[in-house]
């Protein structure tokens, strides 16, 4: 019961006692006072609450009470009583309005509520929720829990790093469609890629919690969406740059410092070296294990790549089969041979020895040590030879990539060797896309063309790559002692003069194996001398400098923290 201490209301409150009477057995009768000078203003004594109301009309003609709950007298007739006169005198319903004012109440303070929530924390929210998802399939204790939590927060650095912070502060719900347009139109137009990795869990977050309130919160992404970012995209994609890979044509060169001496025990080369030799993706040849290895008796072969190494996860067996040559196989099985004789029980081809118990905890090679070798050997080594080895189409950048080294390399070689008598394409370009374990995507063209490649096919492909990725290196160990013999160099000479005006003729004749490599070796010092040229046109020196730059400042850095 509200405490009652203005004295008009002690009044009234007495009157109603007095005609209800003080028998006890009146003590739940309900009684009814008009107050005086307020028409239609009630008392109303329950049991021992006092309360207001007012009597009044509605447009209709139907009468009710407003009751005024909690309110004193002179709070009523003051302020209360007047408003509710007034929308009365309009065709207002006063119980209708008090119902809208509260419900209107109930929005604001739900919006304020919905303000206080931002981005960041429905993201954290969700990054807890996709970790704990993510985790619970695995033993926290294998390799494969911290291959899914690597690959994890890899997945959140990226969006972490260029959508979180346009959105951290913002209020999820008064996110809109314009809003994430602006955040990812530069991001599309300048990089693609970044961009659709970042939109993938944008919208996984909206979904996510749009599910956790039921449909109250509703996603920004819409049609208008993708709609707006339709020239972004375009403008992007015109950017995107393939990775960058050498002329083929210096290939033979390039391997051939790949497997110089410097090098030899270095496992990074070593699997640099097997990706251009199989045109095959690093993470296969990396994670590349014994088992799954099989030779023939020729030292021809080919390895199987696992579903879980290989870039799409449900391939075919077809298209997880790398094959390979001879010489592959016979660096297989020398490779084999040492690894027994360090660790008998060793898992992977490349394992990582850069760990300490590697040969106990076998751990396969890592990309990042993949990175930094290539890194290393063509912007640094290299440069410090003078030799600057840059993309075949892109004249700013010297830093060539394995991916596209081993299989840009391959194909573009492969689609171009003709065949010496009828002048035809030598292979097919469904043979060099068998290679690449690339699918017929086209679903028109994968339901009617059923052609398939045959092994001898891949066999004869591969064992030619592998023959002239070491054409260099092998003409070279021919024709070096040569170099001192004049009688044999003129000899060779003459013979080379004889078949340029026989060719000219339109006549073939078969060069000799020592001319072959005489010319395979002339064609290398081209290469050689190019990357000389390409070091001083491109200011090798310079670019060499601040890389050295670059790296002193990292390592003060890593020094004072």
């Amino acid at each position: 019961m509200r405490a009652i201490s203005d004295p008009n209301e002690l009044k009234i409150l007495t009157s109603l006692k007095q005609k209800r009477g003080y028998n006890p057995q009146n003590k739940d009768k309900i009684v009814k006072l008009q107050i005086s000078g307020y028409k239609g203003l009630y008392a109303e004594l329950r049991g021992e609450n006092l309360r207001f109301f007012l009597r009044y009309s509605k447009a209709n003609g139907k009468k009710t009470d407003r009751v005024y709950k909690g309110l004193s007298l002179s709070q009523i007739t003051s302020s209360a009583l007047p408003y509710d006169r007034e929308l009365i005198a309009k065709g207002l319903d006063p119980i209708e309005e008090q119902k809208k004012a509260r419900q209107q109440a109930a929005k604001l303070a739900e919006d304020n509520k919905k303000q206080k929530i931002t981005f960041e924390d429905v993201y954290l929210q969700w990054k807890g929720y996709t970790q704990k998802k993510t985790l619970s399939k695995y033993d926290v204790s294998t390799e494969e829990s911290y291959k899914a939590l690597r690959d994890m927060n890899r997945y959140f650095h990226v969006f972490e790093k260029h959508i979180l912070p346009s959105l951290a502060k913002t209020p999820i719900y008064s996110i809109t469609s314009y809003h994430l347009t602006e955040i990812f139109a530069p991001l599309y137009s300048e990089h693609y890629a970044t961009a659709n990795k970042c939109a993938t869990p944008l919208g996984d977050i909206f979904s996510w919690y749009e599910r956790e309130t039921k449909g109250e919160f509703k996603t920004p992404i819409t049609s208008s969406f993708a709609i707006n970012l339709r020239d972004s995209r375009k403008e992007g994609i015109g950017k995107t740059k393939n990775f960058n890979a050498p002329d083929y044509r210096a290939l033979p060169v390039i391997f051939g410092h790949l497997n110089s001496d410097r090098y030899e025990n270095n496992t990074s080369a070593l699997v640099t070296q097997f990706c251009i030799l199989t045109a095959c993706r690093g993470q296969a040849i990396r994670k590349l294990q014994w088992e799954n290895v099989h030779l023939n008796d020729d030292y021809t072969g080919y390895f199987i790549i696992p579903k879980e190494d290989n870039k799409i996860k449900d391939a075919p067996k077809e298209l997880r089969t790398v094959y390979f040559g001879s010489m592959v196989g016979a660096l297989l099985t020398n490779l084999k041979d040492k690894q027994i004789a360090l660790a008998p029980a060793i898992k992977y081809v490349f394992p990582n020895k850069y760990r300490k118990d590697w040969a106990e905890n076998p751990k396969p090679l890592g990309e990042n040590a993949i990175n930094t070798f290539m890194r290393k050997t063509f912007h640094v080594n290299e440069l410090k030879e003078g030799y600057f080895w840059k993309d075949a189409d892109n004249e700013k950048d010297g830093l060539i990539h394995t991916h596209a080294t081993s299989r840009a390399c391959f194909q573009t070689w492969a689609l171009e060797q003709k065949d010496p008598k009828t002048g035809l394409p030598r292979y097919s370009k469904e043979l060099t896309e068998a290679c690449l374990l690339h699918a017929k995507a086209d679903q028109y063209k994968g339901a009617y063309d059923r052609s398939r490649v045959s092994e001898e096919e891949l066999y004869r492909i591969k064992g030619d790559w592998e023959e002239y990725i070491f054409s260099y290196e092998l003409a070279c160990s021919k024709i070096l002692p040569v170099l001192d013999n004049p009688i044999a160099m003129g000899n060779l000479r003459d013979e080379e003069s004889e078949i340029e005006q026989l060719e000219k003729q339109g006549q073939s004749i078969q060069e000799s194996e020592d001319l072959k490599s005489y010319r395979i070796y002339e064609r290398g010092l081209v290469a050689l001398m190019k990357a000389r040229d390409d070091f001083k046109k491109y200011n090798g020196d310079q670019i060499l400098k601040q890389l050295e730059q670059q790296k002193a400042k990292k390592s003060l850095s890593n020094v004072n923290y």
